[in-house]
């Protein structure tokens, strides 16, 4: 009698994490906001995940950051790179509450272009 006390004790316990962790969370949403972006009249190259395939991008920064990382021609909706050009952008920043785990947790898409500068 007392072990089948102790199942059903176990049981609901078990339930009741299960539950718990299969809750869905409706707080999780995208959050979008407009950042300033710098891109970089030279290019580099950025990893395709996950094939550890190099490929050539656009160099980017955004305001307030110092460094510069490698991300596809694509990475912009709405704007296409020209070799040579340095860039300020004002767009418009996704950050996906759920991303694929093979890609960004940022979506990118062109609002305007601040200046365009041809370099030598």
């Amino acid at each position: 009698m007392e072990t089948i006390k102790l199942w059903r004790i176990a049981f609901v316990m078990l339930a009741a994490f299960s539950f718990a962790s299969c809750s869905s969370n409706d707080d999780d949403k995208d959050i979008v906001e407009q950042v300033t972006i710098y891109v970089s009249a030279e290019t580099g190259t950025y990893n395709i995940v996950p094939s550890n395939i190099f490929a050539e991008g656009m160099m980017i920064r955004e305001e307030g950051e110092s460094a510069f990382y490698c991300v596809s021609f694509q990475e912009i909706m709405g704007f296409t790179y020209e070799r040579g050009h340095e860039y300020e952008l004002l767009v418009k920043r996704t950050t996906l509450a759920n991303p694929p785990q093979d890609s960004s947790k940022y979506r990118y898409e062109l609002v305007r272009i601040i200046s365009d500068k041809k370099v030598k």
